[in-house]
């Protein structure tokens, strides 16, 4: 093989092949891309450079001031959507408590009714066993005791042995059955 083309007065060729490559990539990415010519006019005009840093300042600054005023947004919205659950809420506590106490002044006039009407029935029973029980009770006493007293005229009565002394007569008081017995 043949050296003669990689060295020359003893050095190799090699690094000024890369050398030479990478600056003649450089020199084609700054004069034919579209990029290379942008940092072309930056580097050579540094005051507009500046005003591109303060154009991308201004547009920061007015996307910050974007997101912050989302922010806000939202947060404003979420108070009000919290307000408004509270409201809900003590709106519902108080319909509640409202109703409570309508059903509670409903029982208690069910019960005042029916306390009423319980004690309407129980003077009505009284003043039907006065009226008609108690009449009905002294009309059989007086049969019993016309009965009693027609048997004893005729001679048909029942004799009765009161030679212990610890016999005793009891008397019960059945007016619903409209006499008394004697035990």
């Amino acid at each position: 093989m043949d050296n003669s083309f990689t060295e020359t007065n003893g050095s190799s060729i090699w690094p000024y092949v890369i050398v030479g490559s990478a600056i003649g990539g450089a020199m084609g990415y700054l004069f034919v891309s579209d990029s290379g010519k942008r940092l072309r006019q930056r580097v050579t005009h540094p005051d507009q450079l500046a005003d591109d840093l303060d154009g991308v300042r201004t547009f920061v600054e007015n996307k910050a001031r974007d997101v912050t005023d989302r922010v806000h947004g939202f947060i404003g919205r979420a108070k009000q959507s919290i307000d408004e659950g509270q409201r809900a809420y003590q709106h519902a506590g108080d319909d509640y408590r409202s109703r409570a106490r309508r059903l509670e002044t409903k029982n208690k006039d069910i019960a005042s009714t029916v306390h009423q009407t319980v004690d309407r029935m129980s003077h009505t029973a009284a003043h039907i066993e006065q009226s008609v029980l108690d009449p009905i009770c002294e009309m059989g006493a007086l049969f019993r005791g016309i009965e009693r007293g027609i048997r004893s005229l005729i001679g048909r009565t029942r004799e009765r042995s009161l030679s212990s002394p610890d016999e005793t007569t009891v008397v019960v008081d059945q007016r619903t059955f409209g006499e008394i017995r004697r035990y």
